[in-house]
């Protein structure tokens, strides 16, 4: 066999081989996922959520601590339990207020508006027949809790005190209370006046829509205009959070707050803070009267305290970031490595304890066994879950991180690997020989048929009818028959030689 017959035989064989591997190799696909999943957080309505650090002591009975931006419970001590609210009542009495009168209406006190205030109820010095505006009355009610006011703007907005007290449970209906019913727009005590922490702080939150409350309820001091009876005044708050000298004052934090007090209810805080953008609502109630008048209770260093662990033991982060490796997957048939990280193609946003990190999420994902390269790039693996201590935070598409090219040698390997694909390969291998034999072996003897019967043609001349029916095509100018051999011409007449005979 010529040089150049072994080379085109070994390109067949090749090609075989080749056609075999193509048909045994495995192609892996899976279909994008559409689901985005940056900016999910946690969702809860329990009584807390992880609590990463130890709560404060409130040194109160009952607590609700909330993040104001998302809604979640960061804390909660018998928040659904049966409270008296003394006068933090007064800040659903300045939402009704608020949503159904003029500030700038002037309002004149009458003395029915009195006749329920005991000598020791907490007063703002209103006087029969003051005319007095709305917003003045509101800052009466609210800075120095005057009971006065509350039950002005009461009569004022419901014809009655008693219609009001029917528009404040109306309202809390409204907002979702189930353990609220009032009975007195100030909140002095009667036995059918109560609420719990959860759904005071429901009240405040609404509240809190009001621009015109944020700015009273803020304020530790408020400068009240002079009236037909009071001459200009200044009101002072009761909540000491926010009056710079008390030793409770939360400096560089934003409050707005409402303080109450009867001796049924104990010490009682409602507050709003902000501080560097995030926003904390809070209620304590049932706290000690365990400090002299005019200086701050514990409720309101536990307050303090609360809302301290509130802003630093929490935060709202990007606790899975896109490239984020969440796991890996075996690749076979690649030099390039054995296997390639999973990683998530999106973040997810979660409100967790201050510190938290991708190391402490528990990260579940369904991947494949393995893959077979080729493997793309960003191809889709599917989805994995994201959680902390038991809470669900979020789930991610995850893909590959970058591609594996395809090796021969590998696959060569690994397919003689299976005594089935070696029995097969032989079996390929054996017939390729065994047809190169017998094209070797036919050419030979057309050849030396040739050779004997005198005719040849070279290779590369055109074929014969003869050729067509049966013969071979040689290369490199080797010998093929032609058909069957030219007669020998015809011998010659003998001379005569002059009667002369030659021996034979």
């Amino acid at each position: 066999m010529t040089s150049r017959n072994r080379k085109r035989h070994a390109h067949v064989l090749l090609a075989a081989l080749v056609a075999l591997s193509c048909a045994f190799t495995p192609a892996f696909a899976a279909s994008a996922l559409a689901w985005d999943a940056a900016g999910l957080t946690v969702s809860a309505d329990g009584e807390a959520l992880y609590n990463p650090t130890e709560a404060p002591d409130t040194h109160t009975t009952s607590a609700i601590l909330i993040d104001q931006d998302n809604g979640e419970v960061l804390y909660a001590s018998n928040a659904d339990e049966k409270a008296y609210p003394a006068s933090t009542t007064k800040v659903m009495t300045a939402l009704v207020v608020l949503e159904h009168a003029n500030l700038d209406d002037v309002v004149t006190v009458q003395s029915s508006d009195l006749e329920m205030l005991g000598e020791e109820s907490m007063m703002s010095g209103l006087l029969v027949d003051e005319q007095i505006t709305v917003r003045s009355l509101l800052a009466c009610m609210l800075i120095p809790s005057g009971n006065d006011a509350a039950y002005v703007l009461a009569r004022y907005v419901g014809g009655t005190w008693q219609n009001f007290i029917t528009m404040m449970n109306a309202k809390a209906a409204e907002l979702g209370c189930t353990g609220t019913h009032f009975s007195t727009p100030c909140g002095l005590h009667e036995d059918d006046h109560y609420t719990t922490a959860r759904d005071l702080a429901r009240i405040f939150q609404a509240a809190l829509q009001q621009s015109t409350f944020c700015e009273i309820a803020g304020s530790s001091e408020w400068v009240l205009p002079a009236t037909n009876k009071n001459v200009e005044r200044t009101l002072e708050t009761t909540d000491y959070l926010i009056v710079p000298s008390s030793d409770a004052y939360m400096e560089g934090v934003d409050i707005v707050g409402k303080t109450g007090y009867t001796d049924e209810a104990g010490k009682c805080l409602t507050i709003a803070a902000e501080k560097d953008g995030r926003h904390l609502v809070a209620v304590t109630l049932g706290g000690q009267n365990d400090a002299a008048y005019g200086e701050p209770t514990s409720n309101f260093y536990g307050m303090r305290d609360l809302l301290e662990w509130g802003f630093d033991a929490w935060q709202t982060c990007e606790v899975v970031s896109a490239g984020d490796e969440l796991g890996r997957v075996g690749v076979t048939l690649s030099e390039d490595g054995t296997s390639v990280a999973a990683v998530s193609t999106v973040s997810v946003t979660a409100f967790v304890p201050a510190g938290v990190g991708l190391s402490d999420l528990d990260v579940s994902v369904d991947l494949p066994a393995s893959l077979t390269a080729p493997v793309e790039e960003k191809t889709p693996l599917g989805e994995a879950s994201i959680s902390y201590q038991g809470r669900y935070l979020g789930s991610v598409p995850v893909a590959t991180e970058k591609a594996l090219s395809w090796s021969a040698v590998l696959f060569a390997k690994s397919w003689l690997r299976d005594p089935l694909h070696v029995a097969v390969t032989a079996a390929v291998v054996v017939a390729l020989v065994a047809i190169v034999a017998l094209v070797v072996r036919r050419a030979r003897r057309r050849r030396d048929e040739a050779a004997e019967g005198g005719g040849r043609v070279l290779a590369g001349q055109p074929w014969d009818d003869d050729y067509a029916q049966g013969g071979f095509a040689a290369e490199d100018d080797a010998w093929e028959p032609a058909g069957p051999a030219a007669p020998s011409p015809a011998p010659s007449p003998a001379k005569r030689s002059g009667g002369k005979h030659f021996k034979s």
